[in-house]
Order: C-alpha cells, then structure tokens, then sequence
C-alpha cells in the first residue's frame, strides 16, 4: 500500500521539503481512511437489511475506482501536474465520503457504491502524485521518501478507527453514521484546498511525465502480479478487519480499541524497508514477506487465539507495506528514462485494486464464523508460501527484475 518513494523526475523541486513533507502526509492521512471502510459495511446488514456478502459491496467499489484511479493518474499529472492531481484526488476522496454519508442517512446503498466507487479513483490520483511529490521533494533523502507515506497513510486509517471508538459508532443510527461521514468529507474537502494553497504552482508538466513505449512490458506484468500477491492478504484483511476483530470482542466498540495500536506495523515498515531490502536484497526480502507470512497465516489457522490474531494482523500488516515500500524502486531502474516513470508505476499499482476486489470477494464467503476465516487463512497462507518458495528455488522467475 505505501511506498518508497524514488528520486525526482524533475531537477528542481516545486515547494520546500517541510512544505513537501506537511502536504504529502496531510493527503496521505485523509485517503488513508479507506483502509477503514469495513466500519462502514460491518453494520450495513443491521442498517440496511444487506446479505453479508452484499455489505463488502463498499470496499469492492472503491477500490475498482482506485484500479481506474492510479491508471490514469500519470496523464492527469502530465497536463496538471502533482500538486493539482494530489489535491484533486483528496477532494474528490473527501466529496465521495461526504457523498457516503448522505446516501446512508437515506438508506440508499446504491448511492453509497457509486461516490465509493469515485472515491476510490480519488485515493488512485492523490497515491501516485503523492509518491512524485516525495519524490521531488527529498531526491537525496530515501528514508524520507520510504516513511512519510507510510505514516500518514496508516496515520488516517488509525484516526478514523480511534474516533469509531470514541464516538461509539456501533451504536449510532444510520443518521447519525451518515452526519459523522459528512463531517470527515467536509475535513477532508479542507485539506485539499489547504494543498493548493501550500504548495507552489507547477511548470512545464509535459517534460516531466512520458508514456513507455511498451506499457505492458515483461517487466510491468511480472511487477504487476508481485504487487497483486503482496497485496492480496493485506486488503483481504482489511476488508474484513472490524468483522474479524468482533469475532474477539463482546462489543462492536470494543473490537475497535486494539486496531489503532496494530496500524503501528504499517507505518514501521516505512522507516524498516530501506535497510531491509538494502541488507537482503529485493528478491530475498520478497522471499521472506511472502513465506514468513504464509506460516504465521497458516499457524493462525490452526490456532486462532487473540494473540494468534494480534501476531496475524501485525505480519500481514508490515509485509504489506514492506512490499509497496520496495517495488517503486525497482520499477525505476526498469526505466530507460525517469520521466516514465509513473506511467509505468501507475499501470503496476492498478493491481492493487485488483487485489482487493479479488480479496474482498473471498472475505465476503468466508466472513461470517470464526471457522470459516481460519479456512480463509490457511489456503491464503498457503498460497503465499508457494510463491515464496517459487521466487526461492526457480530463480528463472523474475530475473530480470530481482535482483
């Protein structure tokens, strides 16, 4: 989910780093709420009347936009530049949660998917011009461009899961759910406009972004179902992570006291992958993500206690991110011109989405007993082991990306 950021395409940067910095992470925290949308559609069958698997519908929306989002972003950077695409997909993102919340207080779930569904191309937008800022902001600084979207990325999702708790958001009505998503639109609307006023206007956007010549390169379909897989546990559990937590807790606000804690492990990989990936190298950190992670999925399979499920959700959690944090760097070097950049990046990460669709769609049959996630767990744990193993002992596959 959150990256490392590679150095500039451009030779001067837009805005000074603090100012880089302050806006990058204000952009990151407020699209990072949508890691936190399983509080929304945990209650959807008790508000709405939806079947179970119906009440992911939100999540698969949004990141279906989020697919088309990152897509697109490169072309809408190319005419506007970053700081205009960064702003605009915040707003967008911010309209979209304000747009939620007024559906939900008419009990219009309909309405709710379409503004999820642009929302989610307004989290696609402000991801990828985000990791240019920081690109441009510190070309000479990795661990800044490796931690500042990490931490505001989880930063958000934390937030919003601590003023679930505060606010007993399990309790409210529909109403008063939708009144809250408003207020977080509205917020989020701010922080977008205070983008353009912070950061300077951008020049002569058409040098900075150019189209690779072969879009679907070997390199972008193999960088591509490395991301798809990396990303694939770590959007399952974040569709389902309020449903999974409840499994252990009495209460719906109970269950929402641990998970700001846990999002601590998605903003630590940010400040760890660097030396990670600098000490083991791209291909043998891969190796561990994948297989370290596949044995503590399948441990929880077998024994699903809370600490189990603590020791889960933190794993799956920093390899997540440890992966985002990794490949735009090895996306980079693929490119015989920077300027192509996030082109290239921009068709890669549309995996991401698809990660989640494909997870989301997964979770919603196997969410509704205990039981039924450990069997979740296990074929996901099997599944990433095997392609741990795979980049392992076939050393043919992916070569010429891995190093």
């Amino acid at each position: 989910m959150t990256p490392t950021i590679p150095p500039s395409v451009s030779s001067q940067p837009p805005a000074s780093p603090s100012q880089t910095a302050l806006a990058s992470f204000s952009n990151m925290f407020s699209v990072g709420s949508v890691y936190a949308l399983s509080m929304l559609h945990a209650e959807l069958p008790r508000l709405l009347g939806t079947s179970q698997p119906w009440s992911f519908a939100p999540f698969t929306a949004a990141c279906l936009g989020l697919s088309i989002g990152v897509s697109a972003c490169a072309s809408f950077m190319a005419i506007s530049g970053a700081r205009v695409t960064a702003a605009s997909g915040t707003a967008l993102w911010g309209s979209a949660v304000f747009g939620t919340g007024h559906f939900l207080a008419r009990l219009n779930l309909e309405g709710i998917l379409a503004c999820l569904f642009l929302g989610g191309i307004g989290v696609g937008w402000t991801y990828l011009a985000v990791v240019v800022l920081v690109g441009q902001g510190f070309p000479r600084q990795p661990l800044a461009r490796s931690a500042i979207g990490p931490l505001g990325f989880s930063s958000g999702t934390a937030a919003c899961i601590t003023l679930g708790s505060l606010y007993q958001f399990g309790s409210l009505s529909a109403e008063e759910r939708g009144q809250f998503l408003k207020s977080g639109g509205i917020l989020v609307i701010a922080i977008a406009a205070a983008t353009m006023a912070l950061l300077p206007v951008e020049t002569d956007q058409s040098r900075l972004f150019s189209r690779p010549q072969s879009i679907r390169s070997n390199s972008t379909i193999f960088f591509s179902a490395l991301l798809f897989f990396n990303a694939l546990p770590g959007m399952m559990l974040f569709a389902a992570l309020l449903p999974i937590a409840s499994h252990y807790r009495v209460h719906f606000d109970d269950s929402l006291n641990v998970l700001p804690c846990a999002m601590a492990t998605l903003t630590l990989e940010g400040f760890l992958a660097p030396a990670l990936s600098a000490r083991l190298g791209a291909r043998s950190t891969f190796i561990f993500l994948f297989c370290f992670r596949g044995l503590v999925l399948i441990s929880f399979s077998q024994s699903a206690g809370a600490a189990m499920a603590l020791v889960a959700l933190s794993t799956v959690l920093f390899a997540h991110g440890t992966g985002f944090s990794i490949l735009p760097g090895l996306i980079k070097s693929q490119q015989s011109n920077a300027t192509q950049f996030p082109h290239a990046y921009g068709q890669v990460l549309a995996a991401w989405g698809a990660a989640g669709i494909v997870g989301t769609s997964f979770v919603a049959a196997f969410a509704s007993s205990l039981d039924d996630l450990k069997t979740a767990s296990f074929y996901t744990g099997l599944l990433v082991l095997s392609l741990g193993a795979a980049l392992r002992f076939m050393p043919s596959i992916g070569a010429h990306c891995l190093q």
